[in-house]
């Protein structure tokens, strides 16, 4: 009996235990469970000027959409200086921007090279050609134009905007004769060459102008007549002081605010400023018109389009949701148009000019960087407009072999 008795203790204990792990066990597997946080997309995209951000209400509107979908996934929406968010990109992948990255498509082939961005989620905005046919996808899209001061034209006697190269020399010049009220500068032309996008928005436009392009097929063409006769207008604009003292190497920023103050009274420009100039002056202070042709030249003009493309960040901890993130943008186009704040004027300036995107796909940071080099030589003094598009030449189709 007393061993029946030992064993039925050990069973007792057996069960007890058995019980226990079993009660244990199921409070385990009923306690509450902890949320996982969502997870945390950061999209960066850029804007030329800081407080030119007409593109928060629109990408807040695309955000709060997407997460109607998916709201296991939060999007932060964060603003950058153009200028910034290059620098942090190349910055030897210290920097992190965001997740998601609205990108200049100049940049993009760097950034593929260099594995900053992810190729197989880049997504590329709509481009087309046929603006008649695709007007609805055409408002993703920027172009330059010569945007002018109403003021400084009628004190100069001019009641309309130049249409030639020759007529803009003499617009600017009568201005810079006057000075009278604007003692701080000549009322010429402001640039802004010191960007990474500056002889894109400032020079090519004058070249574009004439009807060339400056690669066709992806070859460097710059000694043809017409590129040289561009560059000797620019050097006739500088060597007259036509342009505004203290711009020629200053940053897109400047460039505008010279122009929004009647500092300068022409500048070239994308049309996504449009909206923020309209804020500042109004639309009876200022104007926009078409590159002025070379004079006597009746063909069409070309215009460098500039577009965005979504990219992931390759450093990014959350690749999948960003992915999703980019396919909702890419196929959400439509919901972009106030992007460019196009006025029917700039898109009657877009339907009459040949858009040319002949820089998308190169390395772009090379090829900028040897033509200013030459440019700022040229500037100077140092060599003319023909040797400078020769020195060019060779350096490109060096980097391009």
């Amino acid at each position: 009996m007393k061993h029946i008795a030992k064993y039925s203790d050990k069973l007792l204990l057996v069960l007890a235990l058995a019980f226990l792990a079993t009660v244990l066990f199921r409070l385990w597997i009923n306690r509450p469970q902890a949320k996982t946080a969502p997870p945390t997309i950061i999209f960066t995209y850029s804007v030329n000027n800081p407080e030119n951000n007409f593109m928060e209400e629109t990408f807040k509107t695309l955000i709060e959409e997407f997460q109607s979908i998916n709201g296991e996934i939060n999007i932060v929406l964060n603003a950058a200086a153009y200028e910034d968010l290059r620098r942090d990109l190349f910055a030897n992948g210290e920097a992190f921007p965001g997740d998601v990255l609205a990108l200049d498509l100049l940049w993009m082939p760097e950034l593929l090279e260099k594995e900053i961005v992810e190729s197989e989620n880049a997504a590329v905005m709509p481009v087309f050609d046929d603006f008649e046919q695709n007007i609805f996808y055409y408002n993703s899209l920027y172009h330059n134009v010569l945007y002018y001061n109403i003021e400084i034209l009628k004190e100069a006697g001019f009641s309309r905007p130049p249409k030639t190269r020759g007529e803009f020399l003499s617009y600017v010049r009568t201005i810079a004769a006057q000075g009278g009220n604007r003692p701080q500068s000549n009322g010429g032309l402001a640039l802004g060459l010191n960007s990474s996008r500056g002889i894109y928005d400032d020079v090519f436009p004058w070249i574009w102008s004439s009807g060339v392009q400056l690669i066709p097929n992806g070859k460097p063409a710059l000694s043809s007549r017409q590129v040289i006769e561009g560059l000797s207008f620019l050097e006739t604009l500088n060597s007259e002081g036509l342009i505004m003292q203290g711009s020629l190497f200053a940053d897109a920023g400047k460039k505008l605010d010279d122009f929004i103050s009647g500092r300068a009274a022409f500048i070239i420009a994308s049309t996504s400023e449009i909206g923020f100039v309209l804020e500042r002056l109004g639309d009876e202070a200022f104007g926009i018109t078409s590159i002025p042709l070379p004079d006597n030249y009746m063909g069409k003009s070309f215009s460098g389009a500039a577009g965005w493309t979504a990219a992931i960040h390759s450093a990014s901890a959350h690749k999948e949701e960003a992915g999703l993130f980019i396919e909702f943008l890419a196929g959400q186009d439509a919901g972009l148009t106030n992007l460019s704040h196009l006025s029917d004027k700039a898109l009657d300036i877009a339907i009459a000019s040949e858009f040319t995107q002949e820089f998308f796909g190169l390395p772009w940071g090379k090829l900028e960087e040897s033509f200013n080099e030459e440019l700022a030589l040229m500037f100077a003094g140092i060599s003319t407009p023909a040797e400078t598009a020769a020195t060019i030449q060779k350096k490109w189709e060096a980097i391009l072999e």
